[in-house]
């Protein structure tokens, strides 16, 4: 694992009141709550920042004593200042060009988004949704398989992607690939069924491989993606963010941009070398 930080990281936990009085802080925020954390529940006026460090944190008037000429002070009026938020599992704050279904709230919604892109596109043709969605958000609490996605269409392959693991398709697309009964489960995938042995329509993992999906289109600028994606994550509290799996090219993005100062999240990457040699993780740490 590799943990990236840029030079002004975004506030760390606060454990104790740490004076700092040689040198004025870059920055101070003030006249607010500011949650500590600590073991008694303890809370403070205001804190000051140096380096991407917290310096001091206590009184209004013994933080804002600190303040030299340059040091940016901040006025909270009252606001709270907690502790930034992880995100343990972020691939991407999502979006493409697939069938939406993050405004899904029963499976009778899914059903109903997948239809309305059938009657747009010609028979035939694949129809993707792109994998801002969780069966977590369908009152069912369950995902939709091969029979819920057969009643949206059956004139079209439907293929529901669901997260970085799985794949759920309808009968058209199973058969579009030539996936049956038979078909031999990839080692490190699963080929899912229902109870009375026919297929339900889930690849997971390894299994997804039975799929060659059309290469995604031509995207915006990389970095600038990555860079709006944090800013986003920054907007809603979080500061740090785990990548729960990427390649090595991912990697040299975000080392860029941390060795740039243009990283405005703490990073902690895994691998996944899946496609790359070992050579090529060499190469890139």
């Amino acid at each position: 694992m590799t943990r990236f930080g840029s030079r002004l990281s975004p506030l760390a936990l606060v454990l104790a009141v740490v004076a700092c009085a040689q040198v004025s802080p870059e920055l101070i925020l003030h006249n607010g709550m500011v949650v500590t954390l600590s073991d008694d529940g303890a809370t403070a006026e205001a804190l000051a920042i140096s380096d991407g460090h917290i310096v001091a944190v206590g009184a209004d008037e013994d933080v804002t004593a600190l303040a030299g000429p340059a040091t940016r002070v901040i006025d909270l009026d009252g606001s709270t200042v907690v502790p930034g938020l992880t995100d343990n599992h972020f691939h991407g704050i999502g979006g493409g060009p697939g069938v939406d279904l993050s405004g899904a709230r029963t499976l009778d919604d899914v059903r109903s988004l997948i239809a309305e892109r059938a009657t747009a596109t010609p028979r035939g043709e694949l129809i993707l949704t792109n994998s801002d969605w969780h069966e977590g958000q369908l009152a069912e609490q369950r995902l939709p398989l091969r029979d819920d996605l057969d009643e949206a269409t059956d004139q079209h392959p439907v293929v529901v992607v669901r997260g970085g693991h799985e794949l759920i398709l309808n009968s058209r697309a199973l058969a579009e690939w030539d996936i049956g009964r038979t078909t031999v489960r990839p080692p490190g995938g699963r080929i899912g069924r229902y109870p009375d042995g026919r297929l339900n329509g889930e690849l997971v993992d390894r299994a997804k491989d039975l799929v060659e999906l059309p290469p995604a289109g031509p995207s915006a600028d990389p970095e600038e993606t990555a860079r709006s994606a944090i800013r986003t994550m920054n907007a809603l509290g979080v500061t740090s963010l785990r990548v729960p799996g990427g390649s090595p090219r991912q990697f040299e993005l975000y080392r860029g941009l941390a060795e740039t100062g243009r990283l405005d999240a703490r990073i902690d990457f895994l691998f996944r070398p899946r496609g790359v040699g070992r050579d090529g993780i060499d190469e890139a740490v």
